[in-house]
C-alpha cells in the first residue's frame, strides 16, 4: 500500500500529477463544501489522478492532514493498493425519516460488489440524515461480514448544506460507501470523546428520534438554554460547546450527542443522533487538556491492535475544534505521536462520527469525539 498526499491552500491552486502505483486506486478528498462546489473544482481533482481511480469524500468543518488541522485547505490523499480490490457506492438519502433503510441498502449494494468484504469506509450528508438511524441500517447488513467507519460531512459552523463526493462529482443528501475487499487489508478504529458532564440528570420526556421536544415536561430549547447564558443567543452554533450525555432508558452504554438545530417557535432541538424518550441526560464541557488527552487515547487504542498503518484516518467532531479553537492542532499532534512516524494522517471536522461502540464489538454513531481508523495492506 502506498500513500501519497498534496494540500491545497486555494481551490485554484495547481495540483501535481499522482503517481500511478498499485492495481486499485482510491483518492479521498476532504474540503469546504464552497470549493468543492465551485465549476471545474472536482474536475482538476479528478485530472490528476491516474485513469481508474476512484474519487470519494465530503465538505468539511476543517480538514486533517499529516501537517496538522487546517481551516479553508484541500486534502487530497491517493491510497495505492496491490492486492486489495475497491468499490464505491452513491446512495440517495431523500430525508432523515428513510435514514435506516438508506444505510441497509447501501450495506447491500457494497456487499454484492465484493465477496470477501473487509472494511466499509462511509461519507454521509451531515444534515438530513439521521446518523444513529443510518448506522443501524448499515449495521444490519455488515455487522457480520467487516468493520465499517467513517463520518458526516459538514459545513463549518455555518449548517446550511453539506455534500459527499463520488468518483468526482459532488451529491446533496446522499451517502457514499466505499468497500474495500480482500484478507491482505488490515484495519482497526477507535473513538474517544473526553468531554466531562455537569449538572443534574433531567428526563427526556418527549422526543422523536433526533429531535427533543420535551425536557422534564418543558419545552427543551427552553431547558437547554438555562444552562447556557447568553451563549443561548448564538444557538446552534454556540450548542457545539455544550453536547449532551444522554443514557438510553434500556441500560445501553450513554452516547453523547451534538446539537444541529433549534426549532424556537416550537421549543424544540434537532440532534445528530437519537435521543430516545425515556432517557436521561445533562450537559458536557470539556477543557483543551482533556480533548487532547482523549485524542491520544484513541490513538492508543488503535495502534494496540494495528501497531504498522500506513494511513490513518481522523474524524473529528465540529465541537471538539471550536473548543480548543487555536489548540486544534494539539489533538492532531496527539494521535500523531502515537503513530510510526511514517504514517500518512488525513481526515475532517465532521457533524458527527461513526465509528466502534464503547464495548469494541458494535459501531454507533459518535458526536464529540475523535474517531481514528488506522489502514495498512500486508
Amino acid at each position: 500500500m502506498n500513500v501519497t498526499q498534496q494540500i491545497l491552500k486555494t481551490p485554484s491552486a495547481e495540483i501535481a500529477p499522482f503517481p500511478d502505483h498499485g492495481q486499485e486506486r482510491l483518492l479521498l478528498v476532504f474540503a469546504p463544501r464552497e470549493w468543492i462546489e465551485q465549476p471545474g473544482f472536482l474536475d482538476r481533482v479528478s485530472s490528476s489522478c491516474p485513469e481508474g481511480t476512484r474519487i470519494a469524500g465530503c465538505s468539511t468543518s476543517g480538514e486533517i492532514s499529516a501537517r496538522g488541522a487546517h481551516d479553508e485547505a484541500a486534502t487530497l490523499t491517493l491510497l495505492s493498493f496491490e492486492k486489495t480490490q475497491v468499490e464505491l457506492v452513491v446512495q440517495p438519502s431523500p430525508d432523515m425519516e428513510s435514514s435506516r433503510v438508506t444505510g441497509s441498502e447501501l450495506a447491500a449494494r457494497l456487499c454484492s460488489l465484493v465477496a470477501d468484504p473487509a472494511f466499509v469506509l462511509v461519507f454521509s450528508d451531515g444534515l438530513n440524515v439521521n446518523g444513529s438511524e443510518l448506522v443501524a441500517g448499515m449495521s444490519q447488513g455488515l455487522s457480520s461480514k467487516c468493520l465499517f467507519s467513517g463520518g458526516l460531512a459538514g459545513d463549518g459552523t455555518h449548517f446550511g448544506s453539506t455534500v459527499v463526493i463520488a468518483d468526482g462529482e459532488f451529491h446533496h443528501h446522499a451517502v457514499v460507501g466505499i468497500v474495500f475487499g480482500g484478507a491482505s487489508l488490515k484495519v482497526a478504529s477507535s473513538s474517544v470523546a473526553g468531554w466531562c458532564p455537569f449538572g443534574t440528570f433531567r428526563a427526556v420526556t418527549l422526543s422523536r428520534a433526533n429531535q427533543l421536544d420535551e425536557i422534564d415536561d418543558s419545552p427543551a430549547l427552553q431547558v437547554y438554554s438555562s444552562y447556557l447564558g447568553s451563549d443561548a443567543e448564538q444557538l446552534p452554533s454556540s450548542g457545539l460547546l455544550y453536547p449532551l450525555e444522554v443514557h438510553p432508558p434500556d441500560g445501553s452504554p450513554p452516547v453523547i450527542r451534538t446539537l444541529l438545530a433549534v426549532d424556537r417557535e416550537a421549543g424544540s432541538l434537532t440532534f445528530a443522533g437519537d435521543i430516545p424518550q425515556g432517557s436521561t441526560a445533562r450537559l458536557m464541557n470539556a477543557s483543551y487538556d482533556q480533548l487532547v488527552n482523549g485524542a491520544g487515547l484513541a490513538a492508543e487504542k488503535a495502534v494496540a491492535s494495528l501497531a504498522n498503518p500506513a494511513l490513518a484516518i481522523l474524524v473529528s467532531c465540529v465541537g471538539r475544534k471550536l473548543a480548543l479553537a487555536s489548540y486544534t492542532d494539539l489533538e492532531v499532534d496527539a494521535v500523531k505521536d502515537r503513530l510510526p512516524k511514517d504514517t500518512i494522517l488525513c481526515g475532517f471536522h465532521s457533524y458527527g462520527e461513526i465509528g466502534v461502540d464503547e464495548t469494541d464489538r458494535g459501531i454507533e454513531l459518535h458526536n464529540q469525539t475523535m474517531t481514528v481508523t488506522l489502514i495498512t495492506e500486508v
